[in-house]
């Protein structure tokens, strides 16, 4: 025997041959590395999405949009996000690009109503219903009425339906203003 190690069919230095490679349909792809979006991506996708969200909206409204119609403007919250967050988004060299006008360019004016009246003609109103009576005052748009008792016993009128109008402050016909006090006396039905 001798003292000499038993040798190995390759050299010590080298590792041991793999095994033989078999067909390539067995062998698994690797899995593709997974990537995560940062902050700054998830922000100018968002902000992406509002800017489209506006100008894509606006445009569509003026390809489909009712020609006689003024076109509606934005809503103050939506100018306010949009002035807020686009500028630091918009590159500072973009290229020129041909866009529909913007909402906030569309200067729209309704008709003024006609003037209201400032004064009223007063009505008839002795014999009535003391509670038809206050309605009837209230649609011509006077503010102040008051009702008041001449009745020795019944001296505060509580509820105007159980009242009769026996004399009004104003004459029928008279012109009252309306936030002129109009007093109609009553007395309590039986």
């Amino acid at each position: 025997m001798t003292n000499e190690p038993p040798t190995t069919p390759w050299p010590a230095h080298q590792p041991p041959p793999a095994a033989p490679p078999g067909p390539a349909f067995l062998a698994a792809p690797p899995p593709p590395a997974k990537r995560k979006l940062g902050k700054g991506a998830i922000a100018g996708i968002a902000v992406g999405a509002v800017v489209l969200c506006c100008c894509g909206l606006g445009g569509i409204g003026a390809v489909f949009g009712d020609d006689d119609k003024p076109a509606a403007q934005a809503s103050p919250s939506a100018q306010a996000v949009a002035e807020r967050v686009v500028p630091s988004i918009v590159p500072t060299t973009a290229a020129p690009t041909t866009a529909a006008p913007s909402p906030s360019a569309v200067v729209t004016t309704a008709p003024a109503p006609p003037p209201a009246p400032t004064t009223v003609v007063m009505p008839n109103l002795v014999g009535m219903n003391a509670a038809v009576a206050q309605d009837k005052l209230q649609q011509l748009g006077l503010t102040k009425i008051q009702l008041g008792s001449q009745d020795e016993n019944d001296t505060v009128v509580l509820l105007a339906a159980n009242w009769t109008v026996t004399k009004q402050s104003h004459r029928k016909g008279t012109k009252v203003t309306l936030d002129e006090l109009v007093v109609l006396t009553c007395t309590k039905q039986h």
